[in-house]
């Protein structure tokens, strides 16, 4: 069974691709921050081992790998269509001394 997580924030990259764009994905839950990299959260997603989500409007919306015209793997939401625009909107990382 996956342990679910709350996506609150990302960190972005300089890659003018938005699929590309996002380099970090994370949050808190209870007493500990988490943060997983793209391919980390890629890689969790596909082994069932997290299942990520972020609110929207008052919904859970889950978080799944799309895959880019180029084939490149990318984190969306099950709301998104072929770009992360969810998740491109929430916040930018809050602790820049952690990267």
């Amino acid at each position: 069974m996956a342990i679910l997580l709350k996506v609150k924030w990302i960190d972005l990259s300089d890659q003018p691709d938005p699929c590309l764009r996002i380099r970090h994905i994370g949050g808190s839950s209870r007493d500990f921050e988490w943060r997983h990299t793209n391919a980390q959260a890629i890689q969790s997603i596909e082994q069932k081992m997290f299942c990520y989500y972020v609110e929207n409007g008052g919904h859970s919306v889950k978080l799944e790998v799309g895959l880019s015209p180029n084939g490149s793997k990318f984190l969306k939401t099950q709301a998104d269509g072929n770009q992360a625009q969810l998740l491109l909107n929430l916040p930018k990382f809050p602790k820049p001394e952690l990267r």
